[in-house]
């Protein structure tokens, strides 16, 4: 590009990049919903919601491409970026945030009480935020890009 800024993604990475951690967002909110609101009464008391299993084996399968994805990200996009500056400020606390989350994640299967406890509520809180520092930092980058 004569402008010196680094080539754009490829339209189905953008859209696979897009899709998997959207599904992989609404996939870990929606278990969120369910295990804090909609728990089912049994005979022994309140006990989890049957969709819970399923969306935690799909969230658990959108966690691996995503972390596939993230590997690409930053092999690609971080490193062709770094040097531009533009969109460091929304990029490094995303990159930081997509790192806790994974630490997290692997936390829930690996630890005992009540390192489970912490790494549960850190990825929970994290993972619902997460979604602002996503959107700024993309809105950013359609504005500069309008811009030029």
């Amino acid at each position: 590009m004569s402008n010196g800024s680094a080539p754009r993604m490829l339209p189905a990475v953008r859209l696979a990049i897009f899709v998997t951690f959207a599904t992989l967002w609404l996939s870990g909110c929606l278990w969120l919903v369910l295990h804090l609101g909609f728990a089912q009464q049994t005979q022994f008391g309140p006990g989890p919601n049957p969709w819970e299993p399923t969306l935690l084996r799909v969230h658990g399968w959108l966690a691996v491409g995503g972390v596939f994805l993230l590997g690409s990200i930053s092999a690609g996009h971080i490193s062709e970026r770094w040097t531009s500056r533009r969109r460091r400020p929304s990029g490094i606390p995303l990159a930081i945030l997509a790192a806790l989350l994974i630490v997290s994640g692997y936390a829930l299967y690996y630890t005992t009480e009540p390192l489970h406890d912490i790494a549960s509520t850190t990825h929970e809180l994290v993972g619902a935020a997460t979604i602002l520092i996503a959107l700024t930092h993309w809105l950013r980058s359609n504005r500069a890009r309008a811009e030029r």
